[in-house]
């Protein structure tokens, strides 16, 4: 029963975050996608109930999927010297979302033991994982192989983007924060 819970859960946020996300343009796209990772990352470490955290991590997973798919036929209709500004704007927004949650994650004090902030990202990724391979199932099944191929193509190389620009700052932003906290706690410790 708990299994059930917490798949169905997973399975309404990542169709919620899709079906929102990827009727956007780009830009708005990303900003949806940045706010419900940053603040995802924030109530994750804290929620007690499994079917919540499942949820929070599919909400995050279907919108960062359906920004991937917005980027991706953005990618086939773009002109490389086109848009470049939008295209820094959507890096930008991921980078400043992943810093955040970084933050978040380094200043968590109140972690349910059984849902660490490694438990996420692992869960998220195989979700992500699944999520990919479930909408370039559907394209083959109703466009055929070639267009399966390419829209597989261009949707791996837009996750690819959006996870790099998010993951790098995050871990980054994670380690620095920790560093802080570790120096503040040893300059307290060392105190009369």
């Amino acid at each position: 029963m708990l299994q059930r819970n917490r798949l169905l859960s997973s399975l309404i946020g990542v169709a919620l975050g899709y079906a929102v996300v990827h009727r956007l343009p780009l830009v708005p796209a990303t900003l949806a996608s940045a706010l419900v990772l940053a603040a995802g990352a924030g109530f994750c470490t804290r929620l007690r109930q499994p079917g919540s955290w499942w949820g929070v991590i599919g909400l995050a997973c279907g919108a960062l999927v359906g920004t991937g798919t917005v980027l991706a036929d953005k990618l086939k209709t773009a002109n490389p010297a086109d848009h470049v500004s939008e295209r820094g704007l959507v890096v930008l927004a991921l980078m400043v979302a992943g810093a955040v949650m970084g933050q978040l994650f380094g200043n968590a004090t109140n972690i349910n033991p059984d849902q660490q902030p490694r438990d996420l990202i692992r869960s998220a990724s195989a979700l992500t994982t699944g999520v990919f391979a479930a909408i370039v199932t559907l394209t083959y099944v109703y466009s055929g192989l070639d267009v399966a191929r390419t829209f597989s193509s261009r949707l791996s190389t837009a996750l690819t983007i959006l996870v790099v620009s998010l993951a790098a700052p995050a871990w980054a932003s994670h380690v620095l924060r920790a560093d802080r906290r570790r120096k503040h706690d040893e300059n307290g410790q060392a105190g009369p």
